[in-house]
């Protein structure tokens, strides 16, 4: 089923992200300085959550159970859509807004729509 190849990759995804983010944070975000212990707490935090989405994830989807996958999309879905907007407004990524939003839409929001709809329409089967 694709909704579990995807939500692997988020999982993976995730939690390489996290890990990258306690070793080597500029590769998380281009242009990053651990100079103050406040943009170390932001990364540490950052990195946090996306262990533990990736955790969630993994989780759900061993389960097999439609409404874990569904929350696990949906709490994907919630900061997607908000990362989404800090990205385009951070300007670190070098690309238009319009690119950003674009990126967002189409590989991550969109496909977990459609995850968290096939989710609750199994449920509604049982």
């Amino acid at each position: 089923m694709w909704i579990n190849l995807f939500g692997g990759m988020l999982a993976i995804f995730g939690l390489c992200l996290g890990v990258l983010g306690y070793i080597q944070p500029d590769l998380v975000i281009p242009g990053f300085t651990e100079d103050t212990n406040a943009h170390n707490m932001a990364i540490w935090m950052t990195s946090a959550r996306n262990i533990a989405m990736g955790v969630v994830m993994i989780y759900a989807l061993l389960s097999k159970n439609p409404a874990l996958i569904g929350l696990a999309f949906l709490m994907r879905l919630v900061t997607e859509f908000f990362d989404m907007f800090g990205t385009a407004a951070s300007d670190i990524m070098g690309m238009p807004s319009a690119v950003i939003y674009a990126v967002y839409i189409l590989l991550f929001i969109t496909p977990e729509i459609l995850a968290i709809i096939k989710m609750k329409s199994l449920l509604n089967k049982q």
